[in-house]
């Protein structure tokens, strides 16, 4: 076994070899902006507050990849119809368009298939810039914390609806 082990891709390798841009971007620590992500909910003036911030930390992504618009995604466990939404979003599925979070607080996990139909789970968290080409087959979930907040940017929001391919996939699990 310690000879297949050795052998194991890992998950940088993983991901880039299916085109997934996956980055550690810190956030500075910014008091004010430390407070807002640190409250469960935002209302639109607070989530309009990080969206500029943070904002500014992605300019080089925006200019390279033609984003031209981005929000603020916050779930938590008091979210309405968070329930549904993690089932849609735990199925698989690509996009016409990139997908790209970063994650600003919180946890959760992005599983993405490579050609063979092998899955490889992700957890990511504060600081994890992930840009998931279009066409990549990925679905996500939360942790057991049951909270996240990332910034999601776009070329176009219409290209971000998802496909889905309909594959079977088991629970994800925390990777190790």
């Amino acid at each position: 076994m310690g000879a297949l082990a050795s052998h194991r891709v890992s998950d940088a390798d993983f991901v880039a070899a299916i085109g997934v841009q996956w980055q550690r971007r810190p956030l500075a620590p910014e008091p004010g902006l430390a407070a807002l992500l640190a409250q469960a909910q935002l209302d639109d003036g607070g989530k309009a507050t990080v969206v500029q911030a943070v904002g500014m930390l992605v300019v080089d992504e925006c200019v390279a990849h033609g984003y031209h618009s981005m929000d603020l995604v916050v779930l938590h466990r008091d979210t309405q119809g968070l329930d549904e939404a993690l089932e849609r979003f735990d199925k698989p599925h690509t996009h016409a368009d990139d997908e790209v979070r970063y994650i600003l607080e919180g946890e959760g996990l992005f599983g993405f298939f490579d050609a063979h139909g092998q899955e490889r789970v992700l957890r990511v968290q504060p600081g994890d810039y992930l840009r998931i080409p279009a066409g990549v087959e990925h679905r996500f979930t939360l942790t057991a914390t049951r909270r996240i907040k990332a910034l999601r940017l776009f070329a176009d929001t219409v290209g971000w609806v998802a496909q889905y391919t309909q594959r079977p996939a088991a629970a994800m699990e925390v990777p190790a």
